[in-house]
């Protein structure tokens, strides 16, 4: 691959992730403007219940799917194909006696996050960006007017079509194969729900942990951050995104990485400067939350660095990068629990930033040891 189609194929998956977390992003910030914060905490309750369900019925088989596709092992993917659908439809039936729109938008995040993972493993990155466009135009649009008609269960409703219209290739393309194979690949698959898990999950369970603990109007504050945060995270989410694949074929990018890296300090410093002048006017009910932004936002440098050591041990195939998940998650529930108690919103995002950066510990020293292990074994 030249360079020319590197930077090319770098800017679909990148325009793709942007517009995803942008509209994204603008769109929750709308909504928080319509709803107060105990509302608005509410909602992203009922969007973490969802997500939850979401990223423990895909156990990760959206990264296995991408790196086997990337592979060319097509078998493999398919059996994989077989087993998401077993334990998507396993989830949602849980999950509809508790809360039945939640249900329906577990299956929906489900199929997309297989969908881009799908076309990601296959190097469709055009086809990669027109699917994440399409979804989230759907996603901002259709939601949008549904509250006007049927409050925040409208939203939720517009937000589980909006992501099926975003897996239309996916659906086009299921087959499905018995799924006993895949006993060969086991370890590999649960390290990969441990990577997915490790990073999407902690942002769900938070959630749920948060609100009895101190109620939704601090949901509400800490879920407002967490978007601004969600927008500064394009930069390091494009790059795992084509990283995978990249590294998957044995592909390396460095200059690219260290330049997301460097633009994420950039965008901290940024962040940090304007908030305390830009919350208080365009969200005033939010302003409460402005110090525990700023620390939040700190948390995207040692992200970018993760994702470079993450990318590589997927490609590799690794069978202990899962670990990373019990790091993750323990420690950032531990420590919103003990920190929260003591300092609020800023204990919050505080514990944020340490399970990230301790994330990022881990995965440098998980990658150091493969690095060795690999040159004795050469």
């Amino acid at each position: 691959m030249t360079e020319s189609d590197s930077i090319k194929n770098f800017s679909y998956v990148g325009i793709a992730r942007m517009t995803t977390i942008g509209i994204g992003a603008i769109f929750y910030l709308v909504i928080a403007a319509l709803l107060e914060p105990e509302r608005y905490g509410e909602l992203n309750i009922i969007i973490a219940l969802a997500g939850t369900f979401s990223i423990i019925s895909l156990f990760g088989l959206n990264l296995s799917t991408q790196v086997y596709n990337a592979k060319e092992k097509f078998e493999i993917s398919r059996q994989i194909t077989t087993l998401f659908v077993v334990f998507t439809t396993v989830a949602a039936l849980i999950l509809v006696v508790f809360d039945p729109l939640a249900a329906l938008l577990c299956v929906a995040m489900s199929f997309f996050a297989m969908n881009q993972s799908s076309l990601l493993g296959l190097t469709q990155y055009k086809k990669f960006m027109i699917f994440s466009i399409l979804k989230s135009v759907s996603f901002f649009i259709i939601p949008l007017l549904l509250y006007f008609v049927f409050g925040i269960y409208g939203i939720i409703f517009g937000m589980a079509i909006g992501n099926f219209i975003g897996s239309i290739p996916f659906f086009k393309n299921l087959s499905f194969r018995s799924f006993t194979g895949l006993k060969n690949n086991f370890k590999v698959l649960v390290n990969n729900f441990g990577v997915h898990a490790g990073g999407t999950l902690p942002f769900m369970l938070d959630k749920l942990l948060i609100a009895p603990l101190f109620g939704f109007f601090i949901v509400g504050i800490y879920a407002f951050n967490l978007q601004v945060f969600f927008a500064l995270s394009v930069l390091p989410g494009i790059l795992f995104q084509y990283l995978v694949s990249e590294e998957s074929t044995g592909v390396r990018h460095r200059k690219l990485s260290l330049i997301v890296v460097l633009a994420s300090v950039i965008l901290t410093i940024i962040v940090i400067i304007l908030a305390p002048v830009l919350v208080p006017i365009f969200y005033p009910l939010y302003a409460e939350g402005i110090e525990s932004l700023q620390i939040l936002a700190i948390t995207i440098i040692p992200m970018s660095i993760g994702v470079i050591f993450s990318s590589r041990l997927l490609g590799q195939e690794s069978t202990r990068i899962g670990l990373t998940a019990i790091v993750r998650i323990g420690i950032m529930l531990i420590l919103i629990v003990v920190l929260g108690e003591i300092y609020g919103l800023v204990g919050l995002s505080v514990a944020v930033l340490v399970s990230q950066c301790a994330n990022t510990l881990f995965l440098y020293l998980l990658y150091q040891k493969n690095k060795e292990k690999t040159s004795t074994i050469n």
